[in-house]
């Protein structure tokens, strides 16, 4: 896992929902529930962001689909690892109703110049075509800590949240959990 930049305040609800659900993938929950059930699921915080070409990606847009919403850097070797297992996952689910959305985060390691937005699109774009990524990327250039706050405010990249669809987060991932994990979390809500 990538370490971030901690945000001063906010997210301290899906902090926890974080933690329930890494207790219950890990083991230590005893149960073997894959995603949390619908009625004790928190509803997904809105993100709109531009796209690589300019348009924007809204979360909302996407309402009626099953969401895997992965934040990123293209410095991160870990999200470089599970970038992959997204794009295999996009490929074989998309016409069952999934949709991989991938958040890429701006922080200075990913530019030349300290969060220079400029650097950070050419970066994202240039690795968007060498990786084939094949579904949409919302570009977090500005506003990161308030955006992940609202997310939870993980303590690093790789982090996927997994969202039904009625826009409610199921299942939450701090890291790579695997490409089964990930698949079999998505399955169940397919």
């Amino acid at each position: 896992m990538c370490a971030r930049p901690m945000a001063a305040s906010g997210g301290r609800l899906l902090a926890s929902l974080a933690l329930g659900l890494a207790l219950v993938v890990g083991g230590c929950g005893g149960g073997e529930e894959v995603v949390v059930p619908a009625e004790e699921a928190e509803p997904v915080p809105a993100l709109e962001r531009p796209g690589l070409q300019g348009e924007s990606v809204a979360l909302e847009d996407y309402r009626g689909r099953v969401v895997l919403l992965n934040f990123w850097a293209t410095w991160c070797p870990f999200c470089k690892k599970e970038i992959p297992n997204l794009i295999e996952l996009q490929e074989r689910y998309g016409e069952e109703g999934l949709q991989v959305i991938g958040a890429a985060l701006n922080w200075k390691l990913d530019s030349r110049e300290p969060n220079d937005p400029e650097v950070f699109h050419q970066n994202v774009e240039r690795f968007h075509l060498e990786q084939g990524l094949n579904y949409p990327v919302p570009l977090i250039k500005e506003g990161m800590d308030e955006v992940m706050a609202r997310f939870g405010d993980p303590p690093g990249i790789p982090y996927t949240l997994l969202i039904d669809r009625e826009g409610r987060i199921r299942q939450v991932f701090q890291g790579n959990p695997g490409k089964e994990t990930l698949e079999k979390a998505v399955r169940t809500l397919l």
